[in-house]
């Protein structure tokens, strides 16, 4: 059976999605000992139709794409313009078929597409679609779900048209699970539960930032999203100062996605700026470096349902300060420091505990060890397997 994983455009800049999905297309090694995969990705038009490497073949669906408008249109036409028209065509149905998926499943024999992000598409070839988490509906309040008003809307109709016709949903644990099934109208018996894995970055070297690093610190990677909650983290560092005559520092890597001149001057008008560092995009063996030299990794994230950074922290053996939200709750279990997301005097005194005793990271380091062992033994590809036996089974009525 040939599977075709679908990768978006991903580059580091692109934060935890970036890592993670290069993290997968690593476990796919293992998913081609039994299955033949092909990995399909937007290259545009500077890679190749198909290439191979590592015995995995890549395939570029931009070439297939990109033929279904007139070339003065591609190269002559602004980036929006561009967009528009990729959609129109993207989803503009053809004879046969309705998508140029399709016509790509038939080319290259492929029997199932596994999206390994939330993609927004129109096929009728059986699909396998993985649900990071539905914010918009969760956390319809928070600008980045619902302003403008047609990011709502775009993600709502993509969710219920995705949901619906996916073969299998993807999800990372049982509160993902939960959401979906009490925000759409879902067949629970397609939706299959595999959590995320280590990243791959936490097996290899790790490199001193050339930044300079304060002796003591906590780190935050996070992009600057408002719910990402970097407020919270800065109001705490003022509470320690101001109450406890503690200075903590923070580092803050990540691209900003609008709200980053907000956390810099909330950090100004608080006295703190000295002690929030913005590094921005940082090398993943650099970030490696910052876990495993920090006091802790604070996650202050106030969606979920689950996240790639708390695995990396305790991998790396990182005491990890969490926020108490339900999927934070399953995901890591008993052996981590929580804390309400909302409640900036909660965290400061978490901090405090890490500031104010030497021995504070190691006992959580150690309280961490049963967590981490299971993140070791867990396999990620077995769980795609499972799914992909489940499909062959399926189509077997139709061959």
């Amino acid at each position: 059976m040939r599977v075709g994983v679908y990768f978006d455009d991903v580059t580091p800049e692109k934060g935890g999605a970036s890592s993670i999905l290069k993290t997968i297309e690593q476990e796919l090694k293992k998913v081609q000992e039994k299955y033949e995969i092909v990995i399909c990705f937007n290259g545009g038009m500077k890679f190749p139709y198909k290439s191979i490497r590592e015995n995995l073949t890549y395939i570029n669906v931009d070439r297939i794409r990109y033929k279904s408008i007139p070339k003065m249109f591609v190269r002559n036409a602004g980036n929006s313009i561009r967009n528009a028209g990729l959609r129109f065509f993207y989803h503009s149905p053809r004879i046969y078929r309705e998508s140029y998926l399709d016509y790509l499943a038939e080319k290259e024999g492929i029997n199932i597409f596994w999206f390994t992000y939330p993609a927004d598409v129109d096929l009728t070839t059986p699909f396998i679609y993985t649900i990071w988490d539905i914010g918009h509906r969760v956390m319809p309040a928070f600008p980045e779900t619902t302003k403008p008003m047609y990011r709502w809307n775009g993600h709502e109709a993509q969710c219920a048209r995705m949901l619906a016709k996916a073969t299998f949903i993807l999800t990372g644990n049982e509160t993902g699970k939960r959401e979906i099934l009490e925000n759409y109208s879902v067949m629970e018996s397609k939706i299959r539960i595999v959590p995320f894995p280590i990243t791959f970055f936490c097996y290899g070297d790790e490199e001193k930032p050339k930044f300079d690093l304060p002796e003591k610190y906590f780190f935050y990677p996070a992009q600057f999203w408002p719910h990402k909650n970097h407020i919270c983290i800065v109001k705490a560092i003022h509470n320690l100062r101001k109450e406890k005559g503690i200075d903590a520092h923070v580092i803050f890597t990540g691209s900003d996605k609008g709200n980053k001149g907000y956390i810099e001057k909330m950090a100004n008008e608080l006295g703190v700026s000295d002690l929030v560092h913005f590094t921005g995009f940082v090398s993943y063996e650099e970030m490696k470096y910052i876990y495993t030299h920090a006091l802790a990794t604070i996650f202050a994230s106030l969606m979920g349902p689950n996240n790639i950074p708390p695995i990396e922290a305790v991998y790396l053996k990182c005491p990890l300060i969490i926020s108490d939200i339900p999927g934070h709750k399953e995901q890591m279990g008993d052996g981590v420091t929580f804390f309400d997301g909302y409640d900036y005097v909660d965290l400061a005194s978490k901090m405090a505990l890490f500031c104010c005793d030497d021995n504070r990271k190691e006992e959580a380091v150690d309280k961490q060890e049963g967590l981490r062992n299971s993140l070791i033994e867990y396999d990620y590809s077995s769980g795609i397997v499972e799914i992909l036996d489940e499909f062959e089974k399926m189509e077997m009525t139709w061959k």
